[in-house]
């Protein structure tokens, strides 16, 4: 696996939290560590008139990109990317963001 570090400020791998300067909402890590699972279940019309997923699927969603996208791999790599995987899929570019309403 060849990453470059150049963009990852050093790392290898996946950062520390907080290793990266705050959006403008001031908030960290927003893209780029890991791939983020979604709830949703994967349709090719994610914009359904009513908004809503669809209930089941044979595969998730997953989107941001991760530590491992480079301009040849990981088309589209930016918050709203999006794309399938199975649900027993595992690895060290992908993850879940906890979160909280306040």
């Amino acid at each position: 696996l060849l990453v470059s570090t150049q963009s990852t400020g050093g790392f290898k791998l996946t950062s520390p939290v907080g290793s990266f300067p705050a959006n403008s909402f001031g908030v960290h890590d927003m893209i780029g560590n890991v791939w983020e699972w979604v709830e949703d279940w994967w349709t090719v019309d994610h914009s359904r008139s009513d908004g809503s997923p669809p209930s089941r699927g044979e595969e998730k969603v997953k989107k941001g990109g991760s530590f491992m996208c480079t301009q040849q791999y990981c088309y589209r790599y930016r918050c709203e990317a999006r794309t399938k995987t199975s649900p027993d899929t595992t690895g060290l570019n992908v993850g879940f963001r906890c979160a909280k309403s306040v």
